[in-house]
């Protein structure tokens, strides 16, 4: 169901598209409300296939559809996180199948051209920070680098010096400084963990408490990395 790879798989999930959007007229914020239900109980499968589903629902034609699927993207991550604490032997289904699907959602988002620039990028890039997240959690480290640098590259070229003005930008730094410090490779780990502690004094769409807590962890990161190289 989940990879969407057999025609069966394809058949069964468009007619519980057709059901939900016909019998019972649900909409799309409603579909991934049930979703984040679901996955409060422990049926994580279950929720990355209706996230799934109302990723479609919202659509890319608004800059509120580019928002909902985002926050979908958000719950299938979540999904995985919660199904691998239970379970690492999952990791091989999350990586070929379930991953895949946020890249679809990241598609969706792409080809939007309904709404501004900067607002489907920056959508985009939050999504880009769900899978890069989503592959450290399964161990894909390449994959990983390269869904966080091309998060970082969009950020920069579309908002140049305003990046540091999203939160995002700051995450993405501190993460790929992350997976430099995993793969050995320190001193790119402490020039990223800098870069992030100063995109994190630059946000603005995070509050003073959020703002110390998020300088703190990269601090911490540098100050790890530093040790560790000398």
């Amino acid at each position: 169901m989940l990879a969407g790879e057999t025609e069966e798989a394809i058949r069964i999930k468009e007619q519980l598209k057709t059901l939900i959007k016909e019998k019972f007229q649900t909409t799309a914020n409603e579909i991934e409300t049930f979703a984040d239900t679901i996955r409060g109980e422990g049926r994580d499968m279950e929720a990355i296939l209706f996230y799934q589903i109302a990723a479609e629902f919202y659509g890319n034609q608004s800059k509120a559809g580019l928002v909902g699927i985002t926050n979908c993207a958000w719950g299938i991550q979540e999904s995985i996180k919660a199904m691998l604490s239970h379970d690492e032997g999952l990791k091989p289904i999350v990586r070929t199948h379930v991953i895949p699907l946020m890249r679809d959602m990241r598609e969706m988002i792409r080809r939007s051209d309904d709404v501004s620039e900067e607002d489907r990028c920056l959508q985009e890039v939050w999504c880009l920070h769900r899978i890069e997240y989503s592959e450290y959690l399964v161990g894909d480290f390449d994959g990983r680098e390269n869904t966080g640098t091309e998060a970082i590259a969009i950020m920069e070229r579309v908002f140049q010096k305003r990046a540091a003005n999203y939160s995002v930008y700051g995450h993405c730094l501190n993460n790929l400084g992350s997976m430099y410090y995993n793969t050995s490779r320190l001193n790119d780990a402490c020039q990223y963990y800098r870069k992030a502690i100063a995109a994190y004094g630059k946000a603005e769409d995070i509050n003073d408490d959020q703002r110390a807590k998020r300088i703190a962890i990269s601090k911490r990161n540098l100050e790890i990395a530093k040790s560790k190289s000398k």
